[in-house]
């Protein structure tokens, strides 16, 4: 990870129309999901995207009947928790949330009963099993779309069943899924892998949006590291959507 920041000392200039102010996808809200644990980590987290330049954060817990049963009861309640102690302390940002939906056969059988938390509107923000494609995955992307809902993937260059051919990110692409890249995925944080898929996207101009997906301070301070690299500026200069979640 380290060696990715040496070899990028010399960055390029970024156009200030094109600095991002919104970021979303984050586990900040603590003690629901496997981001922060404490009001504390949330805070340090916040107070670190805002030396970013952020100045709106849409975060996003997790939503899976099996590890993670969150509500949008439980989701908002946190939410004000958090929004109370930023006030007591005099941290001036905005901070919304909404939810990361894992696409299971559960969420299929029950999507339609629930009250589903977007990210801004109809953008409803997903995730699949990493390690296979769901065979239900077609159809259920299918249906959100045919129910009006505008549907944001996660991460896709982290799924392990579309990093054997890159070819099958053309097939989600073409339907008008857009794609949400974490920032984390360009600098080999995760994987030699999923970097490399990473940056085909980039090259081929297939990211719609970035997220940070932090989910400790650590992803944090990373990003921070990143945002002033080289393969950050060409990010931007796509002329990303995150300021239109605003």
């Amino acid at each position: 990870m380290f060696d990715f920041f040496k070899k990028n000392k010399k960055t390029l200039t970024i156009d200030e129309n094109l600095k991002i102010f919104v970021d979303f996808h984050s586990h900040l809200l603590p003690g629901i999901d496997d981001g922060c644990a404490t009001l504390d980590e949330s805070v340090e987290n916040i107070l670190e995207l805002q030396s970013q330049g952020i100045k709106k954060i849409i975060t996003t817990p997790h939503i899976f009947s099996e590890a993670y049963p969150n509500t949008p009861e439980i989701i908002n309640e946190k939410l004000e928790l958090l929004k109370s102690v930023l006030a007591e302390k005099k941290i001036e940002i905005e901070i919304t949330a909404a939810a990361e939906y894992y696409l299971d056969e559960w969420f299929c059988k029950n999507y339609k009963n629930l009250k589903l938390l977007t990210i801004k509107e109809n953008h409803l923000l997903v995730e699949t099993n990493y390690m296979e494609k769901p065979y239900f995955m077609e159809q259920i992307l299918f249906d959100l779309q045919l129910d009006g809902y505008k549907i944001i993937l996660a991460h896709p260059e982290r799924y392990n069943y579309l990093l054997n051919d890159f070819r099958q990110f053309d097939k989600f692409f073409d339907t008008g899924i857009l794609f949400q890249c974490n920032l984390l995925s360009f600098t080999g944080y995760y994987s030699p892998q999923i970097k490399k898929a990473a940056l085909h996207l980039l090259k081929n101009k297939m990211i719609h949006l970035v997220g940070s997906d932090i989910h400790k301070l650590r992803h944090t301070k990373a990003i921070s590291a990143f945002k002033k690299t080289n393969e950050y500026s060409e990010l931007l200069n796509l002329g990303l959507m995150n300021n239109e979640l605003w």
